[in-house]
């Protein structure tokens, strides 16, 4: 995508503080024409290339940018660059996570060889759905929290199941008896469906610019592939599917490749639909 006759202005590179795990919204000043483009993006006193490639739209003479960092980032700076010019720079926070101890069927924890290769199929099919999301943001509003009900496990508790186990906790789950109905967070495209080990019954929703929501465990799926959701729409009917120590709802936001939490991104899309609000008025 070609510059325009203004890319020659110069604008002041812009700082913001980031947690592990959580995402950013920024408004780039830039000189491009409107579409889509990518920010590449490095530690900033090395020359190494991090696997940050972020897309994002440009409108108005303002990059729309949803900047993820991954849980498993330390504390960091990053160079950010769009068309070589370096307009971002972020500074990467460590978060106080917790952790909890979980009790599950010891089938879920220590995997049979069968179980095993089933996983792996599963972790190949849905990283090459992530792979595929719509080149411009999808929503029109900010994005929604699906249940208003208890938090039963927030994002990032480091979990221990049965004592042995660890891993971490990369999503939210909400209190839900089996049946409830669960609304998607924000307008966006089924990406997938289907009946997985660890989440069960689970709809993927493609939002755009890599934003996937994810709705876990579910009794009932209630969409298919392709279709078209408004926010608020009902994907499916929570339940007690996958690895699970009883019925609820996990929810997960992926953003750009990272597992990030959704409570984060809810707040930060309020900013977005806010600042346009006061640009258009």
């Amino acid at each position: 995508m070609a510059a325009s006759s203004m890319s020659e202005e110069k604008y002041p590179v812009k700082v913001v503080e980031v947690f592990n795990g959580k995402v950013k919204y920024v408004q780039v000043p830039t000189s491009l024409n409107d579409g889509s483009y990518i920010l590449k993006c490095n530690e900033l006193l090395t020359s190494k290339p991090l696997k940050q490639k972020i897309p994002v739209e440009v409108r108005d003479g303002l990059a729309h940018v949803y900047y993820a960092e991954s849980y498993f980032s330390i504390a960091k700076k990053h160079k950010c660059m769009l068309e070589d010019e370096h307009v971002l720079t972020v500074m990467v926070k460590q978060y106080p996570y917790k952790e909890e101890r979980l009790k599950v069927a010891k089938s879920k924890v220590k995997l049979s060889k069968k179980d095993q290769k089933r996983v792996g199929r599963e972790w190949l099919m849905t990283k090459k759905v992530y792979e595929n999301s719509a080149k411009t943001l999808l929503i029109d509003k900010p994005f929604l929290k699906p249940l208003n009900s208890y938090i039963t496990s927030r994002y990032g508790k480091k979990r221990i199941f049965n004592d042995m186990k660890r891993s971490q906790h990369l999503g939210n789950d909400f209190r839900a008896k089996v049946g409830v109905p669960i609304p998607v967070s924000n307008k966006g495209r089924v990406a997938f469906t289907g009946d997985l080990f660890y989440t069960g019954k689970v709809v993927i929703v493609d939002h755009g610019l890599n934003i996937f929501s994810l709705y876990a465990h579910l009794s009932d799926i209630k969409v298919k592939v392709g279709q078209m959701l408004e926010r608020g729409q009902i994907v499916g009917l929570s339940g007690m599917t996958g690895r699970v120590s009883g019925p609820h709802l996990h929810w997960g936001i992926k953003m750009n490749g990272h597992n990030i939490d959704g409570f984060s991104l809810v707040e930060e899309s309020q900013k977005q639909f806010v600042n346009e609000s006061v640009t258009t008025h």
